[in-house]
């Protein structure tokens, strides 16, 4: 977990900032609940992973976003 926000807030904050908007963004979290995935999804994540993820998965997601 990170100390002061977590990542919706880190997200949300990303998405408002006109200068960031354009920026992909990966979760990777802990949090693997369905409406965990669908919240992301829904405030602007390009994509989804959760804890624990392997290189190869991580990797390939990063490739797929960035095409």
């Amino acid at each position: 977990m990170m100390p002061e926000m977590d990542g919706f807030s880190v997200l949300d904050r990303i998405r408002e900032n006109g200068e960031m908007q354009e920026i992909s963004v990966i979760m990777l979290t802990s949090r693997s609940r369905e409406e965990d995935i669908v919240r992301a999804l829904e405030a602007g994540a390009d994509d989804f992973l959760a804890k624990p993820f392997n290189k190869s998965e991580l990797y390939g997601r990063v490739q797929q976003t960035l095409q």
